[in-house]
């Protein structure tokens, strides 16, 4: 009897590669043969880490930090998160409104499967962290992009929000400073989209800001 042979899920032939690491893949294999690269692809630093950071971690290790942690974080952190946000934001949350992820793109995962359904609408900058577009992808959502043009410092193009944001619209994404283009959204936009999605079932993810407006 002839067998199949194991296939991985449908759904997981929508994700694409995001080209920084794509080219960082064959960079490494280009470094491992010995030839000197300039990164370009990877958005980090080009300098190690800082000596007090390191210290800190292998302090950390020495003295049993190496267990288990909350599935939101360990309290110190998310107590002190919660006031340098209220410091610097003059916003006022608690530490029970903080949850630590091993990465910002785990984060924008967990945030899109708990309030995304098959057929939702996502409206979402463009171009954009690819992340956004893999995962509305994923999830079997429709794509709404909005694109960031220069005239208005790189934000949404505010005409197309307004077509593209409806009843059926169930996540708003906003990436400011905005990767890639490094744009920041003016605050008479931030203030329509927040008066927009006031009383629906509109989510919003706010990446790399935090707005007390919305």
């Amino acid at each position: 009897m002839k067998l199949d042979k194991p296939s991985i899920a449908k759904r997981m032939t929508v994700l694409q590669p995001e080209g920084a690491y794509s080219v960082l893949s064959k960079v490494s294999a280009l470094e491992a043969r010995g030839k000197k690269v300039i990164h370009f692809e990877i958005g980090q630093p080009d300098f190690p880490t800082p000596k007090n950071i390191v210290d800190a971690d292998i302090r950390a290790i020495r003295q049993g930090f190496t267990k288990y942690n909350p599935p939101l974080g360990i309290m110190p952190l998310r107590k002190r998160t919660a006031e340098e946000i209220n410091e610097s934001r003059g916003l006022d949350i608690s530490e029970k409104q903080i949850a630590v992820t091993p990465s910002g793109k785990t984060a924008i995962f967990t945030v899109m499967a708990a309030v995304l359904e098959k057929g939702d609408e996502a409206i979402y900058p463009d171009p954009c962290f690819p992340t956004y577009r893999n995962l509305i992808d994923f999830f079997g959502e429709i794509r709404k992009p909005v694109p960031l043009i220069d005239k208005n410092s790189f934000s949404f193009d505010m005409r197309v929000f307004r077509r593209h944001f409806s009843k059926k619209t169930k996540l708003i994404i906003l990436n400011s400073p905005s990767n890639p283009t490094g744009g920041v959204m003016p605050m008479k936009d931030l203030l329509e989209i927040a008066e927009a999605v006031k009383n629906t079932g509109c989510w919003v993810i706010t990446d790399e800001m935090y707005s007390k407006i919305i």
